[in-house]
């Protein structure tokens, strides 16, 4: 993930790095990727000049001039696409706003996000598991699995299909029984959710081995139609030739399995990670003073981490591979944080239980009212009711974020692991225009329990002093009703 840096020198440059997990072969065609779905297509929104992509001692450049509205000043950027990804920011007068800079930044970060997930459409991708058997490569999860890994709040949806069948068994005493087996599943979610990983993280087993190999999209598409089905396989025979025997995955060890599906394994586009999930979750509890919840990781490309159980010491935290491979360590723990915090407010059970509760009072006590208007008065009380829900569990999103940025430290770590998980919410660039406020408005609309990316990132990086912060829960009701408010 990225790792923003800013150096000056003298008072008329900043430099910038932009980590990512493009491998050097692929970075070559980063400059004009840029040229072209940032510099030609948002000339509405930025005025360019001097536009030239360079290669000169094998190394690859894109620069460019931005002009600074309504003044006679510019900034003149350059890139450089290596690893990490410099950019370097000059200044043709001291008194351009860092405001400016930091969004040039993030429109350069943005794009770098797009290109990295045009990438890996045409990228194979191996997790493993030492000591582990090998998993297949479709995902084991099914829509148990999604629903554990979002919040009980859609399973609390899910189940409301039951009902019908409820008030055919039970009579009125149906949402007695609903709330019932929609309470065991809160109590129970988090060995629910254990059983849908592919690994079970341990201190004896606390590594996964990450692996990516960049094709050329007519590579690609070669290979998808010869050996798409034989990935198992492949993965399989990779795990023996180098973890099983203790040898170190590179593309000499690796490459002599490729060569018999027809891939002239490059070292340029072969990349490989280790990381140690164990011991970061377990630096997230100790920051928290909690016990280490159960850790299970879920073989999908899909970025995500999600915590289930009623306390920290039934609960477990699900990681998926796709979220290590596109984070640095210190982003992961930030977001383990975030997910420490649900646990630690029992979070899942809150948001259960209320609505549950919503739900009893609209059998038992609102729904004489609500049939005496009609069945479409129904309906929009049942949206009304179950937006505020959600919008109650934007106050808890908002608040683990200001619990990972307070007990971890790293506020402006974690909004960068935002803005790469939820990249495409924040581009184009029209979506981040003041005068496009429908858009923001509608994000605080959805029926979805986050608030919108752009203000989760703006309320992090806006924090100085996190420690200080008494309580984390009124601060984020009040910055959150702000934030609709002026959306």
């Amino acid at each position: 993930m990225v790792d923003l840096q800013e150096t000056s020198s003298g008072e008329t440059e900043s430099r910038y790095v932009i980590d990512t997990e493009l491998s050097s072969g692929n970075l070559r065609f980063l400059p004009e990727y840029l040229r072209r779905h940032y510099l030609l297509r948002h000339e509405k929104y930025r005025t360019f000049r001097n536009i030239s992509v360079v290669t000169e001692n094998e190394r690859n450049y894109l620069s460019y001039r931005v002009l600074v509205p309504n003044t006679d000043q510019y900034v003149d950027v350059t890139v450089d696409a290596t690893i990490p990804i410099a950019v370097k920011m000059k200044l043709s007068d001291a008194g351009i706003s860092k405001s400016l800079l930091d969004q040039l930044y993030e429109d350069l970060f943005l794009t770098v996000q797009l290109f990295e997930e045009e990438i890996r459409k045409t990228t194979l991708y191996f997790a493993f598991m030492p000591g582990e058997k090998i998993v297949p490569r479709r995902e084991r999860r099914g829509m148990l699995g999604r629903i554990f890994t979002e919040s009980m709040l859609p399973l609390y949806i899910a189940l409301i299909a039951l009902t019908f069948l409820f008030f055919s068994i039970f009579g009125v005493y149906a949402p007695l029984i609903f709330v019932g087996v929609s309470f065991v599943l809160a109590l129970f979610s988090g060995k629910l959710i254990a059983r849908f990983g592919n690994w079970k993280i341990t201190e004896d087993k606390p590594e996964i081995h990450l692996l990516q190999y960049n094709f050329s999209p007519d590579k690609f598409e070669e290979f998808r139609e010869k050996h798409a089905k034989k990935i198992p396989e492949i993965r399989k025979e990779i795990y023996e030739a180098t973890i099983a025997v203790e040898k170190p995955i590179k593309c000499e060890t690796a490459g002599n399995v490729f060569a018999n599906y027809g891939i002239d394994c490059q070292p340029e586009d072969f990349a490989v990670k280790k990381v140690n999930l164990f011991q970061i979750v377990k630096k997230a509890a100790r920051n928290f003073g909690l016990p280490i919840p159960e850790i299970v990781v879920s073989n999908t490309i899909i970025p995500n981490a999600a915590a289930a159980g009623p306390s920290p010491g039934l609960g477990t935290i699900m990681v998926t591979t796709g979220i290590m491979t596109q984070l640095e360590e210190d982003e992961l723990l930030s977001v383990i944080g975030h997910e420490m915090s649900h646990l630690n407010a029992h979070d899942p059970l809150v948001m259960s239980s209320l609505a549950s509760a919503e739900y009893m009072l609209r059998f038992y006590v609102f729904l004489p009212f609500l049939l005496r208007f009609g069945f479409i008065f129904f309906w929009l009380y049942f949206i009304v009711a179950i937006g505020l829900i959600y919008f109650f569990g934007k106050f808890l999103e908002s608040r683990a974020d200001l619990d990972s940025a307070k007990m971890i430290g790293q506020p402006k770590v974690m909004a960068e692991a935002l803005r790469k998980i939820a990249f495409k919410r924040l581009f184009p660039l029209y979506k981040r225009e003041p005068r496009f406020g429908g858009y923001r408005r509608s994000e605080w609309l959805q029926f979805d329990p986050h608030p919108p990316a752009y203000f989760r990132i703006a309320q992090l990086e806006r924090l100085e002093e996190p420690e200080k912060i008494k309580h984390t829960f009124l601060k984020s009701v009040k910055n959150a009703l702000k934030g609709f408010l002026r959306a």
